[in-house]
């Protein structure tokens, strides 16, 4: 009798690790615009698809279980929130995997692209930067730019990763200098500052590193919405635990994946408000990213996530 619970309890496992190794979860997120329409016929918004933590993986033959997901969308804008390229993944996989998924995005909508940690580790930057922008993506390195989407002006701003502060050598010591890191997080909130005007939809940051998000909301300006990954969901999700470990946030990861509001005051919000959030307040959406492959501990009642984001505007 014994046995057989152990083997029954060992095939559910082994039933649940694979299951959510390999199936994409799309959640969906709304976020309301503090802008009124002002047009008399009434405005769907806009859709924005959040990659992140690609690392080069497979989804299918030529990633079409991925892109399926994406096109399902039907995406007025593509955000890259770092780990794309991943050059641990053998073979050409690091270069070709993500030359086939950026093919298959090219023809949607417009895409941004920030890096992060993994970009860094095997100091391919320019080798991947040419890949991005050979398929028309634009590449955000710590700036703020002001674009039009659906007739609609938005500030999306981008951060490079913490490495991009360290030379080869500290690289292989350290993970960061967060000095260097929270100078750069003030230059792209006066930059962004600087852009936003009256008629702004919302203002965007893309940061890899969700465990600075404090430092994203005491910069020099709030963004509406801050999009990060790093995380992986915490790897291993059980009840009530939202994530088991996460790197630079260790045990029980405050954010480890989903969305986090935040009052004017910089507090989280611990009664959510899934639909709307009042002036001054920020939204804060971790995705738990797409790779199942790297690392090679699987991920367990925690399934690779593709996030879509609907901004919008009071009708």
């Amino acid at each position: 009798m014994k046995v057989k619970s152990f083997i029954f309890f060992a095939f559910t496992f082994i039933c649940l690790t694979l299951s959510s190794c390999r199936s994409i979860h799309t959640p969906a997120y709304t976020i309301k615009s503090p802008v009124n329409n002002t047009s008399e016929e009434k405005d769907s918004g806009l859709r924005i698809v959040q990659v992140s933590d690609f690392h080069s993986n497979d989804f299918g033959k030529n990633e079409e279980k991925l892109l399926n997901k994406i096109r399902e969308a039907k995406p007025d804008l593509i955000v890259f929130t770092g780990d794309t390229f991943d050059f641990d993944r053998p073979g050409i996989k690091p270069i070709d995997n993500v030359r086939i998924l950026l093919k298959g995005i090219k023809e949607l909508c417009p895409f941004y692209y920030i890096n992060g940690n993994h970009e860094y580790y095997n100091y391919h930057n320019d080798e991947y930067s040419y890949i991005i922008e050979e398929y028309g993506g634009i590449i955000l390195r710590d700036q703020a730019v002001k674009i039009n989407v659906k007739g609609k002006e938005i500030i999306l701003a981008g951060l490079q990763d913490p490495f991009a502060d360290l030379d080869i050598y500290h690289r292989e010591k350290i993970y960061e200098n967060k000095t260097a890191y929270e100078k750069r997080i003030d230059s792209v909130c006066s930059q962004a500052e600087k852009l936003k005007g009256k008629d702004t939809l919302c203002s965007i940051l893309l940061a890899h590193r969700p465990e600075y998000i404090y430092s994203y909301l005491k910069g020099p300006y709030k963004f509406d919405l801050i999009l990060s990954g790093h995380a992986h969901g915490g790897q291993w999700r059980f009840p009530g635990i939202n994530g088991l470990y996460a790197p630079m946030q260790g045990l029980f990861p405050e954010f480890a994946g989903g969305r986090y509001d935040f009052d004017s005051d910089n507090n989280l919000i611990k009664d959510k408000n899934d639909k709307a959030l009042t002036e001054g307040q920020v939204t804060f959406i971790v995705s738990r990213g797409l790779s199942y492959q790297c690392p090679g501990i699987p991920r367990i009642l925690n399934n690779p996530e593709l996030v879509i984001i609907d901004i919008k505007i009071n009708n």
